[in-house]
């Protein structure tokens, strides 16, 4: 996705695409590491020619998610990371090395619909955790 696209996605989804958020929601559209708010500020605190905070990211990020451009993806008490792919999808952590990969929402069952309608589900996420096999 190129400056111009990201910009247009920010605004269409009522972001002020400021240099500050037009940076980090590149850096988000372009990895698929599900970094942290911190891995987020050390990967884009170059990027700008002025000083960027970490209130700057974390306010960014919660900007980001408000607007449906990103979401969180919580994977260990009290560590958020955040995604940008926001298609229906769940998430596998890989014990030894911690990275998290995508795994597609029809690789698994429809879950919400045997809740029944007495409970209204908007979305749910969830997560695998377990060892990956290289030579599988």
């Amino acid at each position: 996705m190129e400056a111009a696209e990201i910009e247009e996605l920010l605004t269409r989804k009522g972001v002020k695409p400021t240099p500050q958020r037009m940076v980090i929601a590149d850096f988000l559209l372009h990895t698929f590491s599900h970094p942290t708010a911190d891995e987020v500020l050390a990967a884009v605190e170059n990027r700008l020619p002025c000083a960027l905070s970490r209130a700057t990211v974390y306010n960014t990020l919660n900007s980001l998610v408000a607007a449906g451009v990103i979401q969180e993806v919580v994977t260990e008490a009290g560590k958020t990371r955040y995604d940008a792919n926001i298609s229906e999808h769940h998430h596998f952590v890989d014990r030894k090395s911690g990275r998290i990969f995508d795994i597609p929402g029809d690789m698994v069952p429809k879950l919400k619909d045997n809740l029944g309608d007495k409970f209204q589900v908007h979305n749910y996420q969830i997560t695998f955790y377990g060892d990956l096999l290289e030579d599988a």
